[in-house]
């Protein structure tokens, strides 16, 4: 190719610069705005081995090899198809594709210049050919490659252009990914625009960047690195590229966060937290100690315990000290000093460590000592109350919002049959059977909303029978004052039986005497007074009355008076016993009834000669669980049999018989059969008016003893005539 030819691409400047472009010994190759060729010297036709006709028209980026890494390839190529980004970029690595298939590798630098009034871009190829500088960079670069930090290279656009293995280990991205891209591929998103603002005025000022980054690893996950970026210049002294080192801190950036939260945590802390030396000296220690002992922080070094509490606390937290000094191992204690200096006393659950040098060695104690001042005192006011609600006589729980059990004492637990004191794992739904459950549940929710509850109920107990409570529930307030409802409820259940039953008891005896007395008395006056009336004529008509074989008026108002009298005896009799067996407590204990049928049978029998009396009972012991008076009421149904029979020959018979969890007693008798008042006292208790008579009377008593032994009575009619009196009582375990 010569100069000036009609037919190949003239240099692009006056005959001078033609002389020098072609005679360069550099291969030169001038483009267009758009990167095509518009012109290369002889040097870089030998050095690509291609005619020049047939360079140019084509594209310089078209002349980058296939096996250019993708990403680079086509960063270089988008560089190159737009020139104009080249010019004072300093120095580009461009590798280029020869004839012969070889890539040449060059380093080219771009000028502007005009050409016919056209801009034209002309660059100058320098070959990178082996040399002694060659053989430093290959020694430079295996020293990077084997370096342990991550080192990637860029150009002066921030195009990476190298990373080193380290780059690859640490950052999970290979170089295929990486090189052609600018490190905006590593962006947390957590610098801000500001820093990478300041980085680049520093770097394009020729200086070192050096500061701490966030950045993001191809799997996502975030590493803190200290980075150090350096402009490397070219001979002319122009920056050429930039070399970048990442040491990874993460370890070290997320130790400095938890030292920094331990030492916030330590501070903040209103507990005494403190490191003494081998003999006692504070080392370090937080405010809360200053605060208690009264002393500045700064004046507590060096000293010990003794500086600022009594001698008596100070002495034994010196014993707990040495002892973990002698073993080596941890100890806790309670201990509660007294402050002089700022008044205070508290008291301390203190754990105290065995502290170590970096070189293992035993170097002091290191103590945590919490402040239970407040927590003792609750615990103080909370025994008083645990003893208060278990001394209780009624019977006292509480549930959480999700019916869990928060606490029940003694009586509650004893009446549930709940054996464990923590009742914590049960539920309402464990501990009320499942008749009264709905009905407990409707009203805790009553008590939940915020209401008070207050209502009385029957309850049948196997061991206790039938008993009244008044039941109050109460909403359970939140202790830390939360949102203003309440988190459960506290029951309290009154046993209200035995006062209920002395009222009821009282009413009854008050209408059975005012009837029974008016009555009696009023018959008693009746006859007095005929007594005095007939006293006057008893000599004339005595004679007479006698002769005519007839009891006189006199004789048959005495024994009225007598039948009366024994009448409202009888009555006194029974209401005492009634008195006595509603005055007892209701304890029931094991009872063999068996023994005690045969027993009375025997009795009743000789007492009622004229009454067939009969037991059936099964061999050997049968035992219930029954109050003390579980005989008498049998005895005062037989008789009530054989008292109120019709005929003169009465026949009644009683038998036992029992089953794995009840005794049935089974009085049977041939009489007329009780009326329905008196049905009704002996199944029910109701029936008042049946009580004006002395039969009711008793089986009113019979109804009370069945009622505290946990059992039950029921009648029904005999065939073909009489009564059959069914008592059932809960069979003892014992």
């Amino acid at each position: 190719m010569s100069p000036g030819s009609d037919d190949e691409p003239s240099p692009p400047d006056g005959e001078f610069f033609a002389s020098v472009v072609e005679g360069s010994a550099d291969p030169i190759v001038s483009v267009d705005g758009a990167g095509s060729i518009v012109y290369v010297n002889p040097a870089a036709e030998d050095a690509l081995g291609r005619e020049a006709a047939s360079l140019t028209g084509r594209r310089l980026g078209g002349l980058i090899p296939d096996a250019t890494a993708g990403r680079r390839a086509a960063s270089l190529r988008d560089r190159l198809g737009d020139p104009a980004r080249l010019v004072d970029a300093g120095d580009v690595s461009v590798p280029l594709a020869a004839a012969d298939g070889e890539t040449r590798a060059f380093s080219a630098r771009f000028h502007a210049h005009e050409v016919g009034g056209e801009t034209v871009y002309s660059g100058v190829f320098r070959e990178r050919n082996p040399s002694a500088r060659d053989r430093e960079l290959r020694t430079f670069r295996n020293l990077v490659e084997h370096a342990g930090h991550a080192i990637y290279v860029t150009d002066t656009d921030g195009t990476i252009e190298y990373v080193n293995p380290a780059f690859v280990r640490h950052t999970g991205y290979e170089p295929a990914e990486v090189i052609g891209e600018t490190p905006a591929v590593l962006s947390s998103g957590e610098m801000s625009d500001g820093y990478f603002a300041s980085l680049w005025e520093t770097l394009r000022a020729g200086e070192v960047w050096e500061e701490e980054i966030v950045d993001r690893r191809k799997d996502g996950s975030r590493y803190h690195a200290h980075q150090t970026i350096a402009p490397v210049f070219d001979d002319a002294g122009s920056v050429s590229r930039f070399v970048a080192i990442q040491t990874d801190v993460t370890e070290r950036k997320a130790a400095e966060w938890k030292l920094k939260q331990y030492r916030d945590i330590v501070e903040r802390l209103d507990d005494p937290i403190l490191l003494q030396d081998r003999d006692g000296g504070f080392e370090l220690l937080n405010e809360a100690v200053s605060e208690f002992a009264g002393v500045p922080r700064d004046a507590l070094y060096g000293e010990d315990e003794s500086a600022f509490m009594d001698a008596e606390a100070a002495a034994e937290i010196d014993e707990r000290r040495r002892e973990v000094l002698r073993t080596g191992e941890p100890v806790e204690y309670e201990v509660s000093p007294s402050f002089e200096r700022s008044g205070r006393e508290a008291t301390f659950s203190t754990r105290r460590y065995p502290y170590y040098d970096g070189d293992g060695t035993l170097a002091g104690t290191f103590a945590i000592c919490r402040d239970v001042t407040e927590i003792k005192e609750r615990e103080a006011d909370l025994e008083r109350f645990e003893r208060a609600v278990d001394g209780a006589t009624d019977l006292i729980a509480a549930v959480d919002r999700d019916e869990r059990f928060l606490f029940a004492n003694e009586q509650y637990r004893t009446y549930h049959g709940i054996d464990d004191a923590d009742v914590t794992g049960l539920t309402l739904s464990d501990v009320v059977d499942g008749d009264r459950y709905p009905d407990v549940r409707r009203q805790v929710s009553r008590a939940l909303a915020g209401r008070a509850v207050e209502y009385r109920a029957t309850r049948t107990h196997p061991g206790r029978g039938t008993r009244t409570f008044d039941v109050r529930y109460y909403p359970l307030d939140d202790p830390d004052g939360g949102d203003g409802d309440a988190v459960g409820v506290v029951g309290v259940l009154r046993d209200v039986t035995d006062s209920e039953n002395r009222a009821r008891q009282l009413r009854v005896v008050d209408r059975v005497l005012q009837h029974n007395l008016r009555n009696a008395m009023t018959v008693i006056r009746g006859r007095a007074r005929q007594i005095a009336d007939d006293a006057q004529a008893r000599e004339t008509d005595a004679d007479d009355e006698r002769a005519a074989g007839a009891a006189g008026p006199i004789a048959t108002a005495a024994a009225d008076v007598v039948a009366r009298a024994e009448a409202l005896l009888s009555t006194s009799e029974k209401v005492h016993q009634i008195t006595e067996v509603l005055s007892d407590p209701p304890e029931t204990e094991p009872v063999d009834v068996a023994e005690a049928v045969e027993t009375l049978a025997a009795g009743i029998g000789d007492e009622f000669p004229a009454a067939s009396v009969t037991a059936s009972t099964p061999d050997g012991p049968v035992r219930a669980s029954a109050t003390a008076w579980i005989d008498r009421a049998i005895d005062e149904l037989v008789r009530n049999a054989i008292v109120h029979h019709d005929r003169g020959s009465p026949t009644v018979e009683v038998a036992v018989a029992a089953t794995e969890d009840a005794v049935a007693v089974t009085v049977t008798d041939d009489g007329p059969g009780l009326t329905g008042m008196n049905r009704d006292v002996l199944e029910t208790g109701e029936a008042i008016d049946a009580l004006y008579h002395g039969s009711g009377l008793g089986l009113w008593l019979v109804y009370w003893v069945v009622q505290q032994s946990g059992g039950e009575a029921t009648v029904r009619d005999a065939a073909p005539r009489g009564t059959v009196v069914t008592v059932t009582l809960p069979r003892s375990d014992r």
